[in-house]
């Protein structure tokens, strides 16, 4: 732990951290995520190009200029006395073209709309699953730094007893197995010891990766095992709001206006051209200044978007499709997760309300007796040894119960508050 706390200190010189100490609710969580998760930073750029395809769609085509110079005199001239042909004979043409869109327009902007509004709840949903999992690994912190607390505790009390067990044995108040047993005891309290530390560092680890930030513990077991004890909120679960099944919503709607805007190719888009003609030519009769209007357009007869409409209307039903099959698959996971919870909060309750109370009480009786000298000292060891034991256990199942929430989070859409709409 002191370990620990210096390598904290020191990363916290370099830049900002992650305090869990300060951390009072889960609520900061998305924020933070968002704002400092290194793989959400292309989730980002991708929600800020989808904006500005919506503003490119929502601009006219652009008009083309085209300017020329015509009949450049070439071999003999008429009449054949002209004099400066190259200034008497061309003619200069200036002419604007716009492209008329028939019926596409609206289409194509609200494609745009939903595509944007897809990448939009895709980059919400993703934002989702990274405060989750983050949510997860400070669980998994706080359950190792409580486990690291009460087996540190259990390692004090595993050395008293084999240095009380060495002393018995050398006065023949006990045997050379007790006295082993002891040390096995003690060793194997050490070894558990060491792998909730290195559980706790791979935690923080895991916790500096994901955020991109280094994380720092929450440095007492109290404010960890509070957090442990800390309940999703999952009465509003509605997986229809999930940002990956509206996601499927847009891709949908997105693929209908592709649709139709495919099925409007069909309608020819006319591209009109006004001009102005000065023809230098008079000595033949030309008009001088003269004014053009011209119509071009395309005859959709082979290609008209029959190809792409079908393509879009696929895209939609697998979207549709899609949808109704995870909204069905978080049926199934919800009522798993739910019994496995209950499961699950029924032992806890039996083990705070009953087994460690007990336990507790049992600690105490021995301690008032050991100290009128009415029991031996291991007697009492071993009842608090037992007592961590459930401690650990009980740190466990509220592990469990932690992430079984979270897993059902993930399923149902519930849990954590998540901004409404993205940068």
């Amino acid at each position: 732990m002191v370990l620990l706390a210096l390598l904290s200190t020191v990363v916290s010189q370099a830049g900002p951290t992650l305090e869990l100490s300060t951390l009072e609710d889960a609520a900061a969580l998305p924020a933070l995520v968002w704002e400092h998760a290194p793989d959400l930073q292309a989730a980002r750029a991708r929600v800020a190009a989808a904006g500005a395809e919506v503003q490119r769609a929502l601009l006219l085509p652009n008009p083309g200029l085209d300017v020329s110079v015509n009949t450049l005199p070439v071999g003999p001239l008429n009449p054949p006395e002209l004099r400066d042909p190259l200034l008497n004979v061309p003619n200069l043409a200036v002419g604007l073209s716009v492209l008329v869109e028939l019926g596409k327009r609206g289409p194509r902007q609200d494609a745009a709309r939903e595509a944007a509004r897809a990448v939009s709840l895709d980059a919400l949903e993703q934002l989702r699953q990274r405060t989750l999992t983050l949510l997860e690994l400070l669980v998994d912190v706080a359950a190792a730094e409580v486990r690291v607390a009460t087996l540190t505790a259990l390692a004090s009390d595993a050395e008293r007893l084999v240095s009380l067990q060495r002393a018995r044995l050398e006065k023949g108040d006990a045997s050379a197995l007790d006295a082993d047993r002891a040390r096995i005891e003690q060793q194997s309290t050490l070894t558990a010891l060491g792998e909730a530390r290195e559980s706790l560092a791979e935690g923080l680890r895991a916790c500096s990766e994901l955020i991109g930030l280094p994380c720092r513990p929450f440095g007492d077991p109290a404010r960890a095992s509070d957090w442990l004890g800390r309940r999703l909120d999952l009465a509003q679960a509605d997986p229809t709001k999930r940002p990956d099944l509206a996601s499927l919503d847009a891709v949908a709607a997105r693929a209908r206006a592709e649709a139709l805007l495919a099925r409007r190719r069909a309608l020819p888009d006319p591209t009109v051209r006004v001009g102005y003609v000065h023809d230098r030519f008079v000595v033949s009769g030309n008009q001088q200044n003269s004014l053009f209007v011209g119509v071009a357009m395309p005859l959709p007869v082979f290609d008209h978007g029959q190809a792409d409409a079908a393509a879009a209307a696929a895209a939609a039903t697998a979207a549709e499709r899609a949808r109704q099959k995870l909204l069905d698959s978080a049926a199934t996971q919800h009522a798993r997760l739910e019994a496995q919870r209950r499961s699950l909060e029924s032992r806890l309750a039996q083990l705070r309300d009953e087994t460690l109370p007990l336990a507790r009480s049992v600690i105490d009786r021995l301690e008032a007796a050991v100290t009128r000298g009415a029991a031996p000292l291991p007697e009492l060891l071993i009842a608090r040894r037992t007592y961590s034991e459930l401690v650990l256990t009980t740190n466990d199942l509220d592990r469990a119960f932690a992430r079984l929430q979270v897993g059902e989070a993930r399923v149902t859409g519930a849990g954590l508050p998540l901004p409404g709409a993205l940068p």
